[in-house]
């Protein structure tokens, strides 16, 4: 049975830290890891994401520099959600593993040209992906579909009262990547949050293994632990994007969805980034986006649990 093929599109922080671990010790076949700017600068997330395939220890795909800054805002990055340095300000030796040449974008692009059957599953802003539509969109048709952490149709969260962090950073790339005929499943926070956050029983089962990746998944999200406690009074870890890749590593995960047409807001200076969910297709559109409304939150954390093995 051949593996499922992805490029990860990240912003490495603490979470995509742990999503990255996640994917590197599944059955998937990552081709490439591509970065880009947002939760924290490029210099940091690249640095992350070399950290991440240490931690795997398994095998590294090559790894790419991509954006540096949005499309068309300036960068607002998350580092008072994550530290400093993304990872919880544990400040870990610098990985001996190096980037590759060139930028994210080409290589999304040339995996795309060359090879079939390939699947995005993106955890950050979408800036690459947009970038890569706008270089070359047939080339781009060829990824068979696109797994996003982004967006809410019911919660609030940290960024703003209307819109999620990846979509909100660069709305106008997600714009782009929503209208490219791309089949996207979106995974939003609603189903990252409540039964799937980390509490602190998960983080006692974690540390209870004695493994070099159970510690990394607790210590590296110690920053957002405190951030969730002195912000919303809850002891837990939010884990968004590994809940996105737990949904690409089995996608069994998936309890309930819907096909939907989803448009973003761009104009407004109090909505900016909203995503827009025609539920009762009033607009009589083709659905472009699937999204997740309910996943098996256990399923979910023993994933994690064996990941960290």
């Amino acid at each position: 049975m051949n593996k499922r093929k992805y490029i990860i599109d990240t912003d490495t922080a603490s979470d995509d830290a742990v999503a990255l671990v996640m994917a590197l010790r599944s059955d998937l076949d990552i081709l490439a890891i591509t970065c880009t700017a947002g939760n924290l600068s490029l210099a940091k997330t690249t640095r992350n994401a070399r950290l991440s395939c240490k931690f795997a220890d398994t095998y590294v795909p090559p790894i790419y520099a991509g954006s540096d800054r949005p499309l068309v805002k300036t960068l607002v990055v998350g580092e008072n959600v994550h530290g400093s340095d993304g990872l919880g300000d544990m400040f870990y030796p610098e990985p001996d593993i190096k980037l590759q040449e060139g930028h994210a974008v080409d290589a999304i692009l040339e995996i795309a040209r060359t090879q079939d059957d390939v699947g995005l599953i993106t955890l950050g802003p979408l800036t690459n992906v947009a970038m890569a539509i706008l270089l070359d969109p047939l080339a781009m048709r060829k990824i068979t579909h696109i797994i996003a952490m982004g967006g809410q149709y019911r919660m609030t969260n940290g960024c703003t009262a209307n819109a999620e962090f990846n979509i909100w950073v660069d709305g106008e790339a997600a714009k782009i990547v929503l209208e490219s005929g791309i089949p996207i499943t979106m995974v939003p926070l609603d189903v990252c949050y409540g039964e799937a956050e980390i509490t602190a029983d998960d983080r006692n089962t974690l540390r209870s293994l004695k493994t070099a990746r159970g510690d990394f998944f607790v210590d590296c999200n110690r920053h957002l632990l405190a951030y969730n406690q002195r912000s919303y009074a809850k002891d837990i870890i939010s884990m968004p994007d590994p809940t996105a890749m737990a949904v690409a590593i089995d996608p069994s995960i998936v309890t309930s969805y819907v096909d939907v047409y989803t448009q973003i807001e761009l104009r407004s200076s109090l909505s900016y980034g909203q995503l827009i969910y025609d539920f009762y297709n009033r607009h009589k559109k083709i659905p472009n986006v699937r999204l997740v409304t309910k996943i098996d939150a256990q399923k979910f954390k023993q994933l994690v649990f064996k990941t960290a093995e």
